[in-house]
């Protein structure tokens, strides 16, 4: 009995990861073209202090697929970056994880700026959830950020942007971006587990009984 447990667990535990790991974004590894113009849903739209920010789809070093995106900064007090308003109807309350895949490869010293937000959308004052990186590796590494939805959120924009701005920081940076990911838990799945677990423990005891 025990060895049947532990599988169905096992087994409900391995449903609710892949349900979880849903990705909500459209195009993630950027095989398909991203936009600077226009306020559609379901699309990456590059933004750039051009000319010495620069946000460009590249075929120069993609983690997987045949594409990525890239930024370049030239000097202090630039940015570039992409976004996306996820056609999705946020839930308060529920927590939504952004990920991805950035690398520097510029040749020296990261001397920049990651920053990562989730922009909460439905709200008079929309609050960010954002997160500033100041490291970043010459290989593919992958970042994390996750935050509850508040009260009165109806939608999510994910943004992903390169900026010196900081203290000292002279830009000169090229960095690329792969494989993006947003995901949340969905409750119907883990109630699922929940109610499996249940029904296991009080088939177990009625063998018992």
């Amino acid at each position: 009995m025990r060895k049947i447990l532990l599988a169905t667990l096992a087994g409900l535990a391995l449903v609710t990861s892949q349900a979880a790991a849903q990705n909500l974004a459209e195009n993630p590894s950027f095989e398909s073209p991203t936009f600077d113009t226009g306020d559609a849903l379901d699309r990456w739209f590059r933004f750039q202090s051009a000319p010495s920010g620069t946000s460009f789809e590249s075929t120069i070093n993609p983690r997987t697929g045949s594409r990525h995106m890239a930024f370049e900064l030239i000097g202090g007090n630039q940015f570039a970056g992409v976004f996306q308003n996820l056609n999705i109807v946020a839930i308060p309350g529920e927590t939504y994880t952004f990920s991805g895949w950035a690398r520097n490869a510029s040749g020296a010293p990261f001397n920049a700026t990651q920053e990562i937000k989730l922009e909460w959308q439905g709200t008079p004052n929309p609050p960010q959830n954002r997160i500033d990186v100041l490291t970043l590796s010459d290989t593919y590494t992958q970042f994390t950020h996750s935050g509850v939805a508040p009260a009165g959120t109806t939608g999510l924009v994910v943004t992903y942007a390169l900026s010196s701005f900081g203290a000292g920081q002279t830009g000169n940076t090229l960095v690329f971006l792969d494989d993006v990911s947003v995901t949340v838990p969905e409750p119907a799945t883990l109630g699922l587990l929940g109610m499996g677990v249940l029904g296991i423990v009080g088939f177990a005891r009625r063998r018992r009984g």
